[in-house]
Order: structure tokens, then sequence, then C-alpha cells
């Protein structure tokens, strides 16, 4: 498998593992140092512990998300970093809310053997 390849199998996976409920599989892909830019978030999140704050403050009773498609990959790889920008379409169970289309940017470094997150940038274009 290319690099290309292992990289946006990552970034599937992760997705995967936020529609199962399964940290464990998301956190996996993401470096202990990661800075994440959340969408609904102001400040930038450094590290793990500031992003278990984040998810800590999303309301318990907000609207589910029912499905996350992503489309649009454009992943160019310069030996242990891969840049991935992508498309998110985001759909809600009971249409709760309305989609969203969300515009991903992603900084992966290679760890060893595997493929880790240092850096997401996400913003909410529509919805």
């Amino acid at each position: 498998m290319s690099d290309r390849d292992e990289i946006w199998a990552a970034v599937l996976d992760m997705y995967a593992g936020f529609l199962t409920g399964d940290r464990v599989r998301i956190d996996q892909h993401i470096a202990d140092d990661a800075t994440i830019w959340d969408s609904e978030e102001p400040g930038l999140a450094v590290g793990r512990a500031e992003l278990d704050a984040i998810r800590a403050r999303r309301p318990a009773g907000g609207p589910q998300v029912a499905d996350l498609r992503a489309t649009d990959e454009r992943i160019d790889v310069h030996g242990d970093i891969g840049w991935v920008r992508h498309l998110l379409h985001v759909t809600f169970a009971d249409d709760a809310a309305p989609p969203q289309l969300v515009r991903n940017t992603g900084v992966w470094r290679r760890t060893g053997e595997r493929w880790q997150v240092v850096h997401n940038h996400e913003d909410v274009i529509e919805g």
C-alpha cells in the first residue's frame, strides 16, 4: 500500500471510530502532541489532554451524527510528512440539525510503521 493510501485509510478509520463511539480507535491515529483547530472551538488545542477537554464540553444531548462521508481528498507525501485536504459531509440523526460540509486539512507524520495526525484544522463551510 502506498503512503498516500495508508494515510487515507487512517483518516477513514478515524471517522469509522467516531461513528461507532470508539475513542481508542480514533486516538491511535492522533499524535500525543497534536495541535487541533476544532470547528466549534475558538482556541487551538495542544495535546491530547486539551482535545479531551474539548470533547468533554460537547453537549451530551446535542444532535447525533448519523453519517460521515469524506470526499475530494488530495494527499501529498514528502518523506515522513503528509498533507491531507478533504471535504467531510456530515448528516445528523432524525434531521436534528442541517447537514454540514466541513473543510479539513491535516498534517500527518510517519511514526515507525504508522501514520499519525500531528495537526488538524477543520472549518464548517455549510450547515
